[in-house]
């Protein structure tokens, strides 16, 4: 098969998701072809595959609405933009699969082109989601015993205000004669397939259709040489791995560094994501990288402080180690309270962090003592060791041609 693959590419976990699943297909014998324009692109033409330029909506203006809370994150014209590149690249490539990972385009122009889609999307971003997204009614308290009207109440009240305010999705859809309704819930997912890189114990669905799968998480396995200071000198203490991936505020580094450079309770490693260039290494005390093996820096690390983003808690629990979240989207807002609910870790509010930022220190050593923490990441280590996603993803691929 040709397979097109459209990650939202100014994201890393949007590439590092279908990046592992075009390495397990081309494995396979078949034709790859990835499409994107941000800088990150560099990391996929790394892995030997051809990237076409392709236009993506602009990840600052995209990523301050959302941490401004706005539904209507993007304009009508972006959207219709974006269905426009989609569909002048189905017909230079003409594949027979697209595969994307946060193009929320596609569910509309492959109908029109009338190509198969499948997409890569978390729960989170589903309309079958258990769990509300924006918990509007967390002050009903949980001694009522209203939990379950509570929740199903919520979600469906956060869904159709989400769809109303997007409302694009829905009008293009009786433009086009879509009869399974695009919507802006569920214009994440795919046309044909739904792949769920989440594991239900840690995500819950309700009812989902026929065609979305869990397949476990994808973590971003980056292949990156070790950094030249590697390894890290501990000298006795506990380390902290620090990432906030690619979506990070630039505050944080500044803060975070300031308030570790002269600390003598930890030794901490710090990736920015290309994000900061100011921050120095100070041996044996702070190491300073853009990017790095996660996996290789976790392994190591006692505990993982990051921003709640999916992969990054993945790859935490995958080593069984705990986290701290500072969320500021409310993805990673909804991430870490499923983390809490399940004891694999804490959140840290960001207004908390910012207004007092050794809060954090004392938030670490309270974490790394917490013997329940300890167990409950044992035992979803030994959930997520059942999964191969890349694998699982390529049968369900092959599957539809």
């Amino acid at each position: 098969m040709k397979i097109l693959i459209m990650p939202y590419t100014p994201t890393l976990s949007h590439i590092s998701r279908p990046l592992l699943i075009a390495e397990e297909l081309r494995r396979r014998g078949h034709e790859i072809i990835f499409a994107g324009e941000s800088s990150k692109v560099s990391f996929i033409r790394d892995a030997g595959f051809e990237v076409l330029p392709t236009y993506e909506p602009d990840p600052e203006v995209l990523f301050a609405n959302i941490r401004k809370g706005k539904m209507r994150f993007v304009e009508d014209n972006v959207i219709e933009r974006m269905i426009e590149a989609d569909l002048a690249l189905f017909k230079e490539v003409n594949p027979d699969i697209v595969l994307t990972d946060g193009r929320f385009s596609a569910r509309i122009s492959t109908h029109i082109a009338g190509i198969k889609h499948v997409a890569v999307v978390n729960v989170s971003s589903t309309e079958y989601r258990a769990e509300p997204y924006i918990p509007f009614f967390d002050f009903i308290p949980d001694s009522l015993h209203l939990g379950k009207p509570r929740d199903y109440l919520n979600l469906k009240l956060e869904i159709a205000i989400f769809d109303s305010v997007m409302g694009i999705f829905k009008k293009l859809s009786r433009h086009y004669g879509i009869k399974d309704t695009v919507t802006a819930t569920n214009c994440l997912t795919g046309k044909d397939y739904t792949l769920l890189p989440d594991i239900p114990e840690y995500f819950p669905t309700k009812k989902i259709p026929k065609n979305y799968r869990y397949i476990g998480p994808i973590t971003w396995n980056s292949k990156l040489s070790e950094p030249g200071w590697w390894p890290p000198k501990k000298n006795g203490r506990k380390l902290i791995y620090i990432s906030t991936g690619t979506t990070g505020i630039g505050d944080f580094f500044s803060i975070i560094y300031d308030l570790l450079k002269n600390d003598l309770q930890f030794t901490s490693i710090i990736t920015t994501g290309a994000q900061s260039k100011k921050l120095k290494t100070i041996d044996g005390r702070l190491y300073v990288e853009d990017f790095m093996d996660g996996d290789l820096a976790i392994d190591a690390a006692d505990i993982v402080v990051c921003h709640g983003g999916n992969g990054t808690i993945y790859q935490a629990l995958q080593q069984g180690k705990p986290i701290i979240g500072i969320p500021t989207i409310p993805d990673q807002k909804f991430n870490m309270r499923r983390v809490e609910a399940l004891g694999l870790g804490r959140t840290l509010a960001w207004k908390d962090f910012e207004s007092s930022p050794e809060s954090l220190l004392e938030l670490i050593t309270e974490v790394c003592e917490d013997e329940s923490i300890k167990d409950n990441l044992s035992k979803f280590k030994e959930l997520l060791d059942q999964y191969h996603a890349p694998s699982i993803a390529s049968d369900i691929i092959e599957g539809l041609a």
